[in-house]
Formats: C-alpha cells, sequence, structure tokens
C-alpha cells in the first residue's frame, strides 16, 4: 500500500522550499543588485525628482545610498512601493552656517567669470576644494553658499522597487552594480 499522507507532507515542504527559496531571491537584501525608481521631494511638498527620470541601479548593502534608505528597503519585493521619510542628519546634514560666507569681488582669481546663481570653487582651511553656489553679488560683494543645495531639510522618498538580482562577483569585488 502506498501512504498518501507521506506524499501530501513531501509535496507540501517542497512547495514551502520553492516559495522560500523564490521569495529570499526576490527580496532587497545585502549583495542584491536592485533597480528602482523614485520620487523625491522636501517635506514642504516641493518635487526635487519626478519618478519620470531613468530608473536606478545600487548594490544593495554597499553604501550607495543614504543608510537609513537601504535599511528601509530590506526585505521588500519587486513590484513594492516603500515611503520613506529622512530627516537632515540622514541625508545632507544641517545647514552649517560656517559655510556662507560674503568674499570681496578683488579675492576672486582674474578673468572668473561669475554671476547669481552660478557656481565657483575655492578652497577650505585644509586646502581641499570646495564648490560654492554664487547666491548674491552686491556691489564688490559676492555671497557663496558651500552648504549642500538640500542641507537642512527633511527628504521624502517614494520608492518603487522594479527589478533584484544577485550581484556578480566583479560586483561584489567593487561595492558598485555594473548595469
Amino acid at each position: 500500500m502506498f501512504d498518501h499522507s507521506r506524499d501530501n507532507r513531501f509535496t507540501n515542504n517542497a512547495i514551502r522550499m520553492v516559495h522560500s527559496l523564490m521569495k529570499e531571491e526576490l527580496t532587497v537584501a545585502p549583495y542584491k543588485v536592485i533597480t528602482m525608481q523614485y520620487c523625491l521631494s522636501n517635506t514642504d511638498g516641493v518635487i526635487i525628482r519626478e519618478a519620470s527620470g531613468a530608473p536606478i541601479t545600487y548594490l544593495h548593502g554597499a553604501g550607495e545610498l543614504f543608510s537609513r534608505l537601504e535599511r528601509e528597503l530590506e526585505y521588500h519585493r519587486i513590484g513594492d512601493t516603500v515611503t520613506v521619510r529622512l530627516l537632515p542628519d540622514d541625508v545632507f546634514g544641517k545647514r552649517d552656517p560656517d559655510l556662507v560666507q560674503e568674499v570681496p569681488l578683488s579675492e576672486l582669481p582674474p578673468g572668473e567669470n561669475v554671476e547669481a546663481g552660478g557656481k565657483t570653487t575655492g578652497h577650505d582651511e585644509q586646502g581641499n576644494e570646495v564648490t560654492f553656489a554664487v547666491t548674491e553679488i552686491s556691489g564688490d560683494i559676492i555671497h557663496l553658499d558651500g552648504n549642500h543645495p538640500l542641507a537642512g531639510q527633511a527628504l521624502l522618498f517614494e520608492v518603487e522597487i522594479q527589478g533584484i538580482r544577485d550581484a556578480t562577483g566583479d560586483e561584489v569585488r567593487t561595492g558598485r552594480a555594473m548595469a
């Protein structure tokens, strides 16, 4: 006689195992390459990036995204939409008033063409190159801001997971997804 109850237990266990493997492969986790589309806005509702732009692909766990955003995406699957609010310290930090400066135009290199709304490059006390936004020119004074344009803002990411695959050995070694 054939024991059908044993056959059913085997079938159910096999189905659970396959289902578990499928879920693992399709879950955002370290060493997975994730393709996602996202909309980015600040908490005032100002859209910074529309979701109509090209999707991005990244290696999860390699630090290519803000760490809190990566943590919030873990365990999600293709087709999931995830909304994540990040505080200034989670993204570009608070605005640093020391990076806002007023400088006489005469201190700029000769021939440098600057205008309000543009950018110029300078150096910090350690000699590192810093890009400054030119916020205003009044008379012979130029107003510069070295803060990231989104510094001091809480940001809202609306992310749709569009693809998940295992990373290649080269991607794991370099810490970057290769398209």
